[in-house]
């Protein structure tokens, strides 16, 4: 819904009677709450199944779930990666979620309002909701949650995002149900915050009690944790007290218990699939889509805004220099790069947004494959010497390859580094600066607010020590209204920028897949719109026969 003057509708949010749906302030809606806890289990426009039967969730059974890799982290504000998130999305609730339209709605909250200055949000919560340790959900959990994710003794990367949040108020007591969050500046995309790992609400007694967030977790969502084994398994088993139902009354989660094993080969996942030893995995990997399709399993594919994407370190050689940046982009042979190591199934990308997004701008000037331009700036620049670190993937090696072949054609000198996922992650999420160049993807854009934290300088998000004042300050401003269009047009103008400075390289839209024995588990619910294909696993369901 959107009034006439283009005003998103974010700024009253309300949980309605089936499932969620968004009421907007702006145009006077004035819906009442319902405390229906209800899960809206709906496919998505970003996901398609091929040749997957309509979904007919029944109760109980267990399941086992391969990952690409082991996981990173499964504290609150933290958690990233798909491995890591289908396992916090079990133990944890969101407090905001999105609809099946990428619509933000409610979720562990019952509902959010929005000042007009957009500054001041008053969130009330679902009643009669408790953590896996009996603690109870209320206004003093929310308010702990974020206060712990603001300590820097925390460490969390969500900190210069959290730090907005100035001050929290419980108009109803700790024991009640309503906080009221006062932030430094106006923030359309506030909702959008709580819809991802920061909005991920952790038991106040568990932490009391000293647990390790980064490897346990009691929260409120539909499993608890009751097995953690570093690169071997993680064991969540269903919550008898979940709140949540599906649209026909069903308690969740339906499964009885979910095995979660790390298996970064890809071959290896599609081989285990065969043997029976796991049911359903996740990959980023287009080639093993394809062939576990040809296999017959099936594959629901996601698709959006996300990317393969390298990262160029700027605060040192030889990225400090936009030359070096440039030289490498217009190096960089997109569509070879789509034939060879994807058989054309992706699709190139210039743009943070997806083509198809109000906000994607066609003009912005990103550099396109040009070999002269490339050869002419490394002459310029008197060569051109870097090393890429990348994960170690069959997939990474093959782009690699691709990518130090073009590099070398213009007079670069490049130089492959591999690394295991995990400690990949933390080598790059450390700001320690620890790198020059590095494969990475780039999450979900729901909310065009989530460039922020990559693009402004010192933010803990800004991997690649990007820093331009005049970026920052569009950046500001536009999260500083409502207005649509006004968004908009500030947004072209970062991607003008930025697609001259080029902070980060990005290369070919994301394909995943979460594979799976459809003699052996149901049609997967849709992916989450700010994950990188993860699905929630209340919603998985065993068939029984």
């Amino acid at each position: 819904m959107k009034d006439t003057n283009g005003h998103a509708p974010w700024l009253r949010v309300t949980a309605a009677a089936i499932g969620f749906g968004l009421l907007a302030a702006a145009c006077g809606s004035s819906g009442g709450s319902s405390t229906e806890t209800t899960v809206k289990d709906d496919s998505s426009s970003t996901t398609s199944t091929t040749g997957a039967p309509e979904r007919k969730p029944v109760k109980g059974g267990e399941l086992v779930f391969g990952t690409e890799s082991d996981v990173a982290t499964l504290a609150p504000g933290e958690a990233a990666q798909p491995s890591d998130k289908v396992i916090t999305l079990g133990i944890y609730d969101p407090l905001m979620s999105y609809d099946e339209n990428g619509e933000i709605t409610p979720f562990l909250a019952e509902s959010i309002e929005g000042t007009d200055s957009l500054d001041t949000y008053t969130m009330a919560l679902r009643a009669g909701v408790t953590f896996h340790d009996d603690t109870p959900l209320n206004a003093e959990a929310v308010v702990k949650h974020f206060d712990r994710l603001k300590d820097p003794a925390t460490g969390c990367q969500c900190q210069t995002t959290i730090a907005a949040i100035t001050s929290m108020d419980m108009p109803d007591g700790p024991t009640g149900l309503k906080v009221v969050f006062h932030l430094s500046t106006p923030d359309v995309a506030f909702p959008h915050l709580l819809a991802g790992s920061s909005g991920y609400i952790e038991s106040p007694t568990a932490v009391a009690g000293g647990i390790n967030l980064k490897t346990d977790g009691v929260g409120t969502g539909p499993f608890t944790l009751t097995e953690f084994s570093a690169g071997e398994r993680v064991v969540l088993e269903a919550y008898p007290k979940y709140w949540g139902k599906d649209a026909d009354g069903t308690q969740l989660p339906y499964l009885d218990k979910l095995t979660v094993v790390p298996i970064s080969d890809a071959g290896q996942r599609v081989a285990a699939l065969q043997t029976g030893d796991i049911d359903i995995f996740q990959t980023a990997d287009s080639a093993t889509i394809k062939q576990s399709e040809d296999k017959g399993f099936t594959a629901q594919r996601v698709s959006g805004s996300s990317s393969t994407i390298l990262l160029m370190n700027e605060s040192k050689p030889p990225f400090d220099d936009v030359r070096a940046r440039q030289a490498v982009a217009y190096a960089t042979d997109k569509e070879l790069i789509n034939e060879r190591a994807y058989s054309g199934v992706r699709e190139p990308s210039y743009s943070a947004f997806a083509p198809d997004s109000p906000y994607y701008n066609p003009d912005a000037g990103t550099p396109k494959y040009d070999p002269d331009k490339a050869r002419a700036l490394v002459e310029e620049l008197g060569g051109l010497d870097f090393t890429i670190v990348c994960i170690d993937t069959p997939e990474a090696e093959t782009v690699l390859k691709i990518v130090k072949q073009l590099g070398e054609d213009v007079g670069m000198n490049i130089t492959i580094e591999k690394q295991e996922q995990g400690a990949f992650v933390n080598r790059i999420f450390s700001k320690g600066g620890d790198y020059e160049g590095a494969c990475f993807r780039s999450g979900q854009i729901v909310d065009p607010d989530a460039l922020r934290s990559g693009l402004t300088t010192g933010d803990a998000g800004n991997i690649v020590f990007y820093s331009n004042s005049k970026v920052d300050k569009l950046l500001d401003e536009a999260r500083q209204t409502a207005d649509v269009e006004v968004r908009k047009q500030k947004y072209f103008e970062v991607q003008k920028i930025t697609g001259e400075e080029v902070p980060v390289i990005t290369t070919l839209y994301d394909l995943f897949g979460n594979i799976y024995n459809p003699d052996r588990v149901g049609p997967p619910p849709q992916a989450e719109f700010n994950s990188l294909g993860a699905v929630k696993p209340a919603l998985l369901y065993a068939v029984k026969g």
